[in-house]
């Protein structure tokens, strides 16, 4: 990319140089609003301010304790920990007249662990990426954009919300094992064993879901501003990035809800009327996570669809309506008319619709 001047901007569509007076790029002939059009020179010159900024956020204690081991990735600090927790429980099952399928069911409340935890970190690194992208989706300057980000970030990775609804899970759960559903051991001593153990998974996985959550909310009131939404984007830009994203960070909510039915299969646990209240809760609230806080967004680029789909139907109109077609405008109207088609085919949710019934 070539030097910027004074005299210069970059295209935020093509990221071709034009200059800063522009209403439309003439490489790529994507309308400019001001905000945009001096996004990059922005990000460019705020630079420094944003790394002083980031210094300064909050981050997820998953990440902030994965961070006391720099010499160590995150994933496998984890599985570490997941494996260390399950060693335990798997040392005392030995000494003890319990059955040993129950092990099994106790490895795979480990992966649930371990994916909770590490998908925390995870997601807080997706987060970043996301945070390049929001100048593009919402037509602001960088400094706004940032403003908006910082205040949303320490929202979601905000402690005490995230301690609170670990609690209440956990004690949910726990009490519910202890006095309504109990368990198939032979004994009691071992049955408080396992009400502890659960207690400590189930702190990772309720933390995430808490922290995915809040996401959502702030997802969701994005979709409440004016927007500037590209309908044709790349699948890992904009706010197709963004649903994506929110499909992603699905899984790793999925993937431990049935882990934890799986679990409570392997043995023969009792699937009671509660328990199985308890699942239905959960599976609804997954479905609730995906399509909730894309709705606004959803209805948006239903506007912005329709009034593309009007201003198209306008030209061609106007192109049609004359008593002699013009040999140069036949082209035009042929491409108006492909225009028109593949913007009827433009899937207004910020997802592919595939994969959400595939998630499903």
């Amino acid at each position: 990319m070539a030097p910027i001047n004074r005299n210069d901007a970059v295209c935020p569509f093509c990221l071709n140089i034009i200059n800063s007076g522009a209403q439309k790029c003439h490489h790529c002939r994507e309308w400019l609003t001001k905000d945009s059009l001096h996004a990059e020179v922005e990000l460019i010159k705020g630079t420094a301010d944003v790394s002083e900024t980031r210094s300064e956020e909050q981050i997820s204690f998953q990440a902030r304790l994965a961070a006391r081991f720099p010499a160590v990735n995150y994933w496998l600090f984890y599985l570490s920990l997941a494996t260390l927790l399950f060693s335990l429980i798997a040392i005392y099952w030995s000494y003890t007249e319990e059955d040993r399928i129950y092990l099994l069911s106790f490895f795979l409340y480990a992966i649930q662990m371990f994916l909770s935890s590490a998908g925390g970190v995870w997601f807080e690194r997706q987060l970043a990426v996301m945070r390049l992208e929001l100048p593009g989706i919402t037509g602001w300057s960088v400094k706004k954009c940032e403003e908006y980000f910082q205040k949303g970030r320490t929202h979601i990775f905000k402690w005490s919300h995230s301690f609170i609804l670990a609690a209440i899970l956990c004690t949910t759960a726990v009490a519910g094992d202890k006095i309504l559903l109990g368990s198939p051991f032979k004994g009691e001593a071992a049955h408080n064993v396992f009400l502890v153990y659960e207690a400590l998974y189930l702190f990772w996985t309720a933390s995430l879901i808490a922290n995915f959550f809040k996401f959502a909310v702030f997802v969701r009131n994005l979709g409440d501003h004016d927007l500037n939404i590209l309908l044709i984007q790349e699948e890992n830009a904009g706010i197709r990035m963004v649903g994506k994203l929110l499909l992603k960070t699905a899984l790793f909510i999925v993937v431990p809800y049935f882990l934890g039915i799986f679990a409570r299969q392997i043995g023969g646990w009792d699937f009671s009327l509660p328990l199985i209240l308890w699942f239905a809760i959960l599976g609804g609230g997954i479905l609730f996570y995906i399509f909730y806080p894309m709705y606004n967004i959803h209805c948006a680029m239903i506007r912005e669809k329709d009034r593309k789909l009007s201003l198209v139907a306008v030209e061609l109109n106007r192109l049609l309506s004359r008593e002699a077609i013009e040999k140069g405008n036949i082209h035009s109207i042929k491409n108006l008319s492909e225009i028109r088609n593949h913007l009827h085919g433009i899937n207004t949710w910020p997802f592919d619709m595939n994969k959400v019934a595939g998630l499903l």
